[in-house]
């Protein structure tokens, strides 16, 4: 496992939130600031950032762009996008249980019962 530091902060502000999730799959970061941008909602300029433990930025995002990358997800019952829709509260997600290198769940699922 591994550590990162998320930060979500807007244009020009020290960070609002900093946050540390220890990760297995690095590839699993990008959900992690998917969940992040739903938390938070839009905000013009607000970003995501993530630093791993020696304190490198290893992804910097707008949220903005994390939001429409949610959309982006080709199944429809990803709980992501269940989110953004409003059908699911952002506090339901289950960030712990990503476990399939960052792809949607029930995709990595299908995929895996073939």
């Amino acid at each position: 496992m591994t550590a990162f530091t998320f930060e979500y902060s807007r244009e020009g502000e020290t960070p609002l939130l900093a946050e540390k999730i220890e990760i297995s799959d690095s590839a699993a970061i990008w959900r992690h600031v998917e969940a992040l941008a739903l938390r938070f909602g839009r905000s013009p300029g607000a970003l995501i950032r993530v630093r791993d433990e020696r304190g490198q930025v290893v992804v910097r995002a707008g949220v903005a762009t994390a939001l429409a990358a949610i959309e982006q997800c080709p199944c429809s019952c990803c709980e992501l996008k269940e989110t953004a829709r409003g059908e699911k509260k952002a506090g339901d997600l289950r960030l712990s249980s990503c476990t399939n290198s960052g792809v949607c769940p029930c995709k990595a699922q299908s995929a895996a019962k073939n």
